[in-house]
């Protein structure tokens, strides 16, 4: 298991204990008795929900060595290779996807794996990172 899935397990499960021990506290304290139990699923879906929000927001990718982005580049197709060096010279989408003759989403699709591949999160940081490979 990578570092930040164990991260998030953990998150997830203290999480699933608050929610238990909130709903001991509740019995200690006999609220259960005025609240129905669909009541308290719906409670606890909530707080899972917000969680699901400010869990990905929290976790970023780890921040690659100078040494290791020449080995994220191989780890590139020469469509998405291809791909970023338009995003470099400064191409939109629609740009991109006109010059290769298929549609934008299939661009948004190869964009999205460029980012992941390379641990980056938006095209500033493609940008910045096609520059320092030149």
């Amino acid at each position: 298991m990578t570092y930040p899935i164990l991260k998030t397990s953990v998150k997830i499960g203290i999480a699933t204990a608050l929610a238990i021990i909130l709903f001991q506290v509740s019995n200690i304290f006999l609220v259960y008795k005025y609240f129905k139990f669909d009541y308290y699923i719906t409670a606890i879906a909530v707080v899972f929900l917000i969680a699901g929000f400010f869990v990905p927001r929290h976790s970023h990718p780890p921040k690659n060595d100078p040494v290791d982005n020449e080995n994220l580049l191989l780890t590139l197709t020469i469509k998405e290779l291809s791909i970023l060096r338009l995003i470099a010279e400064g191409k939109s989408n629609k740009e991109i996807a006109a010059i290769n003759f298929v549609e934008v989403s299939t661009i948004k699709t190869h964009i999205n794996n460029i980012y992941s591949k390379l641990g980056l999160r938006n095209r500033k940081e493609a940008l910045s990172f096609y520059r320092r490979m030149l």
